[in-house]
């Protein structure tokens, strides 16, 4: 009995740690596909860093949840497209801050006569 009472909140806390990871890569993942659509919205030829922006919040509304507090930047020079998403993971873990940053580029989509 005393033994399942000294195992109990380890198991417990690391049963936590493996679904805050989860969490985590997930919320990665969800990032990195939203600055892709922003990239690829932005790259094309007539396109504009605020159809990216468009882009990435369309995505990030229906499939975002976890990321809160999000910022996208959407950049576009001559020759390059730029998005990062960054925002807060939500967490499971009480008073354990973590965050995400994801950066994208792609060459921006040019007539050359």
């Amino acid at each position: 009995m005393v033994e399942t009472a000294v195992l109990l909140p380890v198991v417990m806390l690391l049963l936590m740690v493996v679904v805050q990871a989860g969490v985590y890569f997930h919320t990665r993942a969800v990032a990195t596909t939203a600055a892709r659509k922003a990239v690829t919205a932005a790259r094309i030829e007539e396109g504009t860093p605020a159809d990216g922006q468009q882009a990435a919040e369309q995505f990030l509304d229906q499939n975002g949840a976890a990321l809160r507090a999000r910022q996208v930047a959407v950049t576009r020079s001559d020759t390059t497209a730029t998005a990062t998403v960054s925002g807060d993971v939500a967490s499971v873990l009480f008073g354990v801050p973590f965050s995400v940053s994801v950066t994208v580029d792609a060459p921006a989509e040019r007539v050359t006569p």
